[in-house]
């Protein structure tokens, strides 16, 4: 019998750690969403924020009865907040966003619709704008993939990554426990974690339009790691020793997620970082060529490529996708 059908009934789950500066503007964007009435709880985990941000989460408290905050001792972690948050509530369904991000007002109007539209969908995601930290005119579209098309989801979100950013999302409950949900043990690129585990057991659907601001600064999570490679090569082994069909394709997603990064270093001036991981790249995947073309750019032609990342292009927009 198929499953019935999700009641507008949504619990928003959020995060914080010493993001005192953002997170009220993060929990007005949800308070002035367009159908906010379909919010029944708005669920945010602290996990041992600095005194400032404690205040501020003491005040957004008052804003409104569905707003409740969780004060952790610190430690928890982002995968293992989310986890605390999401067990404080029964709606069937999810709606994640992180203290930093903000919701654009017609989010929920735009994608619960397609959630309760289609039993067999457990995950909407949605495209996003990126913005440099306090400089929202600056937003520009990141662009996302389509891979809700495809049989086998879970080999192509192992090898597209399209990215599926969390604040982007909203998750039927009954498919997340099928899942296991965030996994606490995994630090970074837990959503990746995450959504390989929840593609196995259900299907995704996209709004194709940015609804989520996503802010870019140097104090996230991965935001100046040298070790991010570390973690991606962690993510993907415990996906192919889940999944043993996936195997044979780590070397391949390494290898995309070494060209990312490696053209990020390029944007940041970091040619010899960079090269590095191009190199990496190339030798994971000798087949990829746009790990070859970007090898070449940074080695042989550094400024003809910072010229043309500069202006703005397509160059430049492939080289600033999210990883």
């Amino acid at each position: 019998m198929p499953e019935p059908v999700a009641p507008p009934n949504v619990a928003v789950i959020m995060t914080c750690y010493n993001e005192g500066p953002y997170i009220g503007a993060a929990v007005r964007s949800v308070l002035d969403q367009s159908r906010a009435e379909w919010i029944t709880a708005i669920v945010i985990a602290d996990d041992g924020s600095d005194a400032e941000t404690l205040a501020v989460l003491r005040e957004i408290e008052a804003w409104d009865a569905r707003i409740r905050v969780l004060y952790g001792p610190g430690g928890v972690g982002l995968p293992g907040q989310r986890r605390t948050a999401i067990a404080e509530t029964d709606a069937p369904v999810l709606a994640i966003l992180d203290g930093d991000d903000l919701w654009t007002p017609d989010k929920l109007e735009r994608q619960l619709p397609v959630l309760a539209g289609d039993a067999t969908i457990g995950l909407v995601y949605a495209d996003f704008c990126v913005f440099p930290n306090h400089n929202l005119a600056a937003a520009r579209r990141a662009g996302v993939l389509d891979i809700t098309g495809h049989a086998r989801l879970s080999h192509t979100y192992f090898l597209k990554d399209p990215p599926i950013i969390p604040s982007t999302t909203l998750l039927r409950r009954t498919a997340y426990d099928a899942a296991g949900g965030f996994d606490a043990a995994v630090r970074v690129f837990e959503d990746t974690d995450f959504y390989l585990r929840l593609a196995r057991v259900t299907r995704f659907a996209l709004v194709d339009a940015p609804l989520l601001y996503k802010r870019q600064r140097g104090s996230s999570i991965t935001g100046g790691r040298s070790d991010l490679m570390a973690h991606h090569a962690f993510v993907a082994l415990k996906a192919a020793a889940e999944e043993p069909a996936l195997l044979p394709l780590v070397p391949r997603r390494l290898a995309e997620r070494a060209r990312k990064l490696g053209n990020q270093r390029f944007l940041l001036g970091d040619r010899a970082g960079a090269v590095r991981l191009l190199r990496l790249a190339v030798r994971l995947d000798p087949l990829n060529r746009r790990a070859w073309q970007s090898l070449l750019a940074a080695t042989v032609f550094p400024a003809l490529a910072l010229r043309l990342l500069g202006s703005g292009g397509r160059a430049r927009q492939a080289a600033l996708g999210a990883m």
